[in-house]
C-alpha cells in the first residue's frame, strides 16, 4: 500500500546590501506598496524568504535598515506576525502598535497598514481569509459578521499558547524534508491554526451571544450533507463547500450537525477518517511497509500523538495494536 504523495514545497529568497534593491523588492512582494528608506548603515544586509506549502505561506525578514512602508490591503490574506528583533511601530484601521522583540500580531484581510521598522526581524505566516471565514463558520458566524476586533492576543494565556503554535507551524514549514507535509496534512493545518487564531485574537465568534438563531435544515439537505462526506472522506472539505452541496446555509448545516450528531460538520469528518485509518491499519500485511505515522497523514492527521489518543478514544486501543494483528 503506497503512503500518501507530498505536497510540493516552493521557496523564494531575496538577500542584498543594495538598500535600493530591497526597496524595489519590497514593491513587488506587495502590490500599490510604497517604501521609504531613513536608514542605510555601511554594512546593511537584508534576507527575505518565502516558503509556500498549499494555501500557506511562511515568510522570514532579516533587515539591519530602517524604512516606511505602505501597504494596500490583501483581501484575500490574513498574516500573522511574530517579531524576533529590531522595533518598529505598525498602524492598521486605528490601532497603533508597538513591535519589538517576542510580540505577536493579526494583519487583518482588507487592512492598509503603515509601517515603520528599525533593523527589524520578524517572521510572518500567511492564512488565506477564506480559511478564516469556514473555521467562524463552525463557530455559526457567516462570512458578512466576521472580523477581528482587536490586533494582539487577547491574554497572557492566550499569548503563550499562540507563541508555541506559530513557532511551530513556522518551523515545520520552513526546515524541509519533513516526511508527513501532504496536501490534507497541510490543510487541517491551516485550519487548525485558524481555528487557533480565533480563539487567540479578538474578534466577533468571542460575541456569540450577540449573534441571531441560525435556520432550520430539513432531512434532505442533512443527508446530502453526509453522503458527500462518507464519498469524499479524503478530499480537502470546507464548511462553505459543503453547505452549497447540501443546498442550506453554513449556520443552518452547523447547526443541524449540532444537533443530529452532537459534532460540528468537520468533527463528522473528523470521526469518519478515524474509521477509514482504522480500516487501513487492521487490513495491513506486513509487507506493505505501513506504519502508523504514514497511515495518521493519509487521513489528515498531522500530529502522530494527538492521532493515536483520538485514536484510542474510538477504539478503546491504540493504532499500533491494529497494525501488529
Amino acid at each position: 500500500m503506497a503512503g500518501p504523495q507530498l505536497i510540493e514545497v516552493r521557496r523564494e529568497e531575496m538577500a542584498s546590501r543594495d538598500p535600493q534593491e530591497v526597496v524595489a523588492f519590497v514593491g513587488q512582494m506587495y502590490t500599490d506598496s510604497k517604501v521609504r528608506l531613513w536608514k542605510s548603515p555601511p554594512r546593511c544586509h537584508v534576507r527575505i524568504s518565502a516558503t509556500v506549502c498549499g494555501e500557506i505561506m511562511a515568510t522570514e525578514i532579516r533587515s539591519t535598515i530602517g524604512y516606511s512602508c505602505q501597504i494596500a490591503p490583501a483581501e484575500d490574506q490574513v498574516y500573522f506576525e511574530r517579531t524576533l528583533r529590531g522595533r518598529g511601530r505598525m498602524r492598521i484601521w486605528g490601532h497603533d502598535l508597538r513591535q519589538q522583540r517576542g510580540n505577536l500580531m493579526v494583519c487583518p484581510a482588507g487592512a492598509p497598514i503603515f509601517t515603520d521598522c528599525d533593523s527589524h526581524d520578524v517572521n510572518l505566516l500567511h492564512v488565506p481569509q477564506v480559511t478564516l471565514i469556514d473555521s467562524a463558520a463552525e463557530y455559526g458566524i457567516d462570512a458578512a459578521a466576521f472580523r477581528f476586533t482587536g490586533l494582539a492576543p487577547a491574554d497572557p494565556q492566550r499569548e503563550r499558547f499562540w507563541s508555541r503554535l506559530f513557532d511551530l507551524t513556522h518551523h515545520e514549514l520552513t526546515a524541509g524534508g519533513s516526511p508527513v507535509l501532504t496536501e490534507l496534512v497541510v490543510q487541517n493545518l491551516t485550519r487548525s491554526l485558524a481555528a487557533a487564531a480565533l480563539a487567540v485574537f479578538p474578534n466577533t465568534t468571542m460575541d456569540l451571544h450577540l449573534q441571531p438563531g441560525p435556520g432550520a435544515v430539513g432531512s434532505p439537505a442533512l443527508q446530502r450533507a453526509v453522503d458527500y462526506l462518507h464519498a469524499n472522506p479524503a478530499q480537502p472539505i470546507t464548511v462553505s463547500e459543503l453547505a452549497g452541496h447540501a443546498g442550506t446555509s453554513v449556520r443552518a448545516l452547523q447547526h443541524a450537525f449540532q444537533n443530529h450528531y452532537d459534532t460540528t460538520p468537520l468533527g463528522y469528518l473528523r470521526r469518519l477518517r478515524l474509521d477509514r485509518a482504522h480500516q487501513d491499519l487492521c487490513a495491513a500485511e506486513p509487507s506493505d511497509g505501513l506504519t502508523v505515522a504514514l497511515v495518521a497523514a493519509r487521513w489528515g492527521f498531522s500530529h502522530q500523538g494527538r492521532f493515536a489518543q483520538l485514536y484510542t478514544e474510538k477504539f478503546g486501543h491504540s493504532p499500533k495494536q491494529d497494525l501488529r494483528r
